[in-house]
C-alpha cells in the first residue's frame, strides 16, 4: 500500500483552503483508482447531493480548525484472495486509537465521501472502499449477493490496524445503503451504528414488487452501472429476470423475508444491536421497501436498541438528483440531509439523546400538501411512531367513490393490450438512468382518459383530509386471460381557473400469477371467476385540500415502471405471443371493490418548527 501525508498547518486555514486541501489529498490517492472518464454521466448527477454535504463538511472543518489528515491507499484481501481497493483517511493525531466510519460503494469517491464528514465532526478514520467488481477492485460484481464475506474480511482488517479501537460505524446512500443491509446480515462484532440513506433491504421485493418486474429501474440502473462494473451488471439483469420467485438466490439481499416469523434464520432484524438512523423519501425509488424495513427494525431489532432508532422521511430521496423539483421540496430535502448528518454524528459518538435529537421524534415525516394547491401541508412533523389512523373506506361505484358499496351488482369492463400498455406518468423513478423522466407527482389527466383505464371519483371534500400511513386497495376482478396485472392509482383532483389537474399521490400493483405469495406461483386464472385482489399502494403523508376530489383509477399496466404483463402466465420476457386481456371490475355488496385511506386528524400531525435545530428550544421533543 502507498500513502500521502498532508502537512499540519499551525493554525486554522481559510475555508476554501481546507476544502481544497482535503479534496486534493483524497483526489491524489483516488487518482490511482478512478479517472473522470470512468464515471458515467448519469452518476455525475450525485453532485446535487454531494454539494449539500460538502458545504456542511467544509464548515465542520473550519469550525474544528483540524490538521489535515493522513491519507493512504490499500489493496485489502478478502477471504478468497480478491483485493478490494480501499482509501483510509486518518485524522490527526495519527497514532491515536479511533473509531472507523466505512462506506462501501460501487460509485467511488462520489458517495464514499459521506465517510469523510465523520473524520471532521467526530475525529473518526474514514474508510472508503470500492465494492467487489467495481473500478479497480477485484472480483465480479454480482449485485451484492455474496458481499457478506467481504464485510467480514474488511471489518477484521480495519480492527487489525494500529489506529483502530475496534469499533466501526457505517454510512451509505443508495447502493452504499444496500451494502449496509448486507452488513446487518453479516453481523460483524465491530458494528456500533449505522446511517442508512435512500436504500432497500429487500432485493426481491424491490425487483418484483408484488410480483411485477420493476423494469425501468432495474434495467436502466444495471445498464448504466455497466462501465463501473466492467460489463458485469448487464449480465445481472438477465439473472434477476431468471429468478422471478423468491428463492435462495435472494437470501443475501434480504434482511427479513417474512417478518411474521422473526426467529427464523432468514430474518436478521434481531442482529441489530446498535442505533440506526434511516433517511427515506416518499418519492424515492426505495420508499416502499425501506419503510417496510423500518417497520421490521422498529419492532424486531434487539429490544435494548429499539427505542434508539430514528426515521426521517423527506419528500424526494433520489428525486432530488437530476430532475426539476419544487423549491419547497428541494429545501425540505436539503434540511433532511443536514439534519441527518448532525444526528448521525451524535449517534456515532454514543449520544442517542443529543442536541439534534432533542428536537426530533423517533418518526419524522414531511407532510406533503395538495400538489396543485392547498393551504395546509409542506411541513415537518415529529412523532413517537406513525399515527394510528381512522381508516376510511371508499367503495368503487360506476364513475364514483362512495362510503358504501353499490347495492346492485355492476361491472366496469376494460381491455388491456400488452402491445399498447397503459403508461406510467410520474412515480418513484430514477430519471437519469431510465426511460421515465419525471420523478414524483405528475398530472394523470391524459393517462386517465385512455380506454384501458377505469376512473372513480369522490365528491368534493368538505374539509382538509390528511392521510398518513399505508394505502390499500381491494379490487374484485375477472379476466379471460391466464394472468394479468391490477394497477391502482390514487390522485388528487383540483379544480382551477386554468383547468382541472389530477396529481398522483400513490399507486400499487399486483401481478396475479403471484397473488398467493412471492415464492408460490398461483394457478392460472379461470375465465368467469371473480378474484379478490389486494393491492398495496405503499405509505404516504399527504393532505387533500378542501374543495378537491379524490380519484382512484384501475388499469392493468404502468409501463415501463413495471414490465407489461403478457397475460399468458409466462415469466418475464418468456412469452413469444402476448395476448389481449378482457378484464372486468366487479362492484356490489358481494364484491365490494374499494380503496382504504389511513385518515388522521390534523392535530395528530402537528408541525415541528424546530426540525433540524440543535440544542434546547421551547418545543423540544425527544420522543
Amino acid at each position: 500500500s502507498g500513502s500521502v501525508c498532508a502537512p499540519s498547518p499551525s493554525s486554522a486555514p481559510p475555508l476554501a483552503m481546507l476544502r481544497a486541501g482535503l479534496s486534493f489529498s483524497v483526489a491524489l490517492v483516488a487518482g490511482q483508482l478512478h479517472s473522470a472518464p470512468s464515471f458515467p454521466e448519469a452518476f455525475q448527477q450525485w453532485e446535487t447531493v454531494s454539494g449539500i454535504l460538502q458545504d456542511y463538511q467544509a464548515q465542520a472543518q473550519l469550525e474544528a480548525g483540524a490538521n489535515l489528515p493522513h491519507i493512504s491507499y490499500h489493496r485489502v484481501r478478502m477471504v478468497d484472495g480478491v483485493g478490494l481497493d480501499t482509501i483510509v483517511i486518518n485524522p490527526y493525531p495519527y497514532d491515536q486509537k479511533k473509531t472507523a466510519c466505512i462506506v462501501r460503494s460501487p460509485y467511488g469517491p462520489t458517495t464514499e465521501n459521506l465517510a469523510d464528514i465523520f473524520t471532521l465532526t467526530n475525529g473518526f478514520v474514514a474508510v472508503l472502499q470500492d465494492q467487489r467488481g467495481t473500478f479497480l477492485s477485484g472480483g465480479t460484481f454480482d449485485m451484492w449477493r455474496n458481499a457478506t464475506l467481504d464485510v467480514t474480511s474488511t471489518f477484521d482488517w480495519i480492527s487489525d490496524q494500529s489506529w483502530s479501537n475496534g469499533e466501526i460505524v457505517t454510512a451509505g446512500a443508495s447502493a452504499d445503503g444496500i451494502a449496509e443491509a448486507v452488513e446487518v446480515i453479516a453481523n460483524p462484532k465491530q458494528l456500533k451504528g449505522q446511517w442508512i440513506m435512500w436504500a432497500t433491504a429487500d432485493g426481491h421485493r424491490l425487483s418484483f414488487q408484488d410480483g411485477a418486474f420493476r423494469q425501468d429501474l432495474i434495467e436502466g440502473y444495471l445498464d448504466t452501472l455497466s462501465p463501473l462494473t466492467h460489463g458485469a451488471s448487464k449480465n445481472v439483469i438477465e439473472e434477476v429476470k431468471q429468478h422471478e420467485p423468491y428463492s435462495e438466490w435472494w437470501v443475501n439481499l434480504t434482511l427479513c423475508h417474512d417478518p411474521s416469523k422473526p426467529d427464523e434464520d432468514q430474518c436478521k432484524y434481531k442482529n441489530i444491536k446498535w442505533p440506526v438512523l434511516m433517511l427515506a423519501g416518499w418519492w424515492d425509488i426505495f420508499a416502499k421497501t425501506q419503510l417496510e424495513a423500518w417497520a421490521g427494525m422498529a419492532a424486531l431489532s434487539d429490544a435494548s436498541f429499539r427505542s434508539e432508532h430514528v426515521l426521517i422521511v423527506a419528500p424526494l430521496g433520489h428525486c432530488l438528483i437530476g430532475t426539476p423539483i419544487h423549491p419547497i421540496l428541494a429545501a425540505a430535502e436539503a434540511k433532511s440531509l443536514t439534519t441527518s448528518v448532525k444526528l448521525a454524528s451524535e449517534f456515532f459518538s454514543g449520544e442517542t439523546r443529543g442536541a439534534t435529537r432533542a428536537n426530533l421524534g423517533r418518526v419524522n415525516l414531511f407532510v406533503m400538501a395538495g400538489f396543485s394547491g392547498g393551504r395546509r401541508g409542506n411541513y415537518w412533523t415529529s412523532l413517537d411512531a406513525f399515527p394510528t389512523p381512522t381508516p376510511r373506506t371508499l367503495y368503487l361505484q360506476p364513475g364514483a367513490l362512495a362510503d358504501a358499496p353499490t347495492p346492485a351488482a355492476t361491472t366496469a369492463p376494460y381491455t388491456y393490450n400488452p402491445s399498447d400498455p397503459t403508461p406510467m406518468v410520474g412515480g418513484n423513478n430514477l430519471p437519469f438512468v431510465g426511460a421515465l423522466k419525471v420523478c414524483g407527482t405528475a398530472d394523470q389527466t391524459q393517462r386517465d382518459q385512455r380506454g384501458d383505464v377505469v376512473v372513480f371519483e369522490s365528491q368534493k371534500l368538505t374539509e382538509d383530509t390528511a392521510i398518513v400511513g399505508q394505502v390499500t386497495g381491494k379490487i374484485y376482478l375477472s379476466s379471460d386471460a391466464k394472468d394479468t396485472d391490477v394497477v391502482v392509482t390514487l390522485s388528487d383532483v383540483s379544480p382551477g381557473l386554468f383547468g382541472t389537474k389530477v396529481m398522483l399521490v400513490r399507486y400499487g400493483v399486483q401481478r396475479l400469477r403471484w397473488r398467493a405469495g412471492d415464492d408460490q406461483r398461483a394457478p392460472a386464472l379461470t375465465p368467469g371467476t371473480v378474484y379478490e385482489v389486494t393491492v398495496d399502494l405503499a405509505h404516504t403523508a399527504y393532505i387533500f385540500p378542501k374543495g378537491h376530489s379524490i380519484r382512484v383509477a384501475v388499469s392493468s399496466a404502468s409501463a415501463p415502471f413495471w414490465s407489461a404483463n403478457s397475460n399468458t402466465g409466462e415469466a418475464v420476457d418468456q412469452s413469444a405471443s402476448p395476448v389481449v386481456a378482457h378484464n372486468v371490475i366487479h362492484m356490489s355488496t358481494e364484491h365490494p371493490s374499494q380503496v382504504v385511506l389511513p385518515v388522521v386528524a390534523l392535530a395528530d400531525i402537528p408541525e415541528n418548527k424546530n426540525f433540524g435545530a440543535s440544542g434546547a428550544t421551547q418545543e423540544a421533543l425527544v420522543v
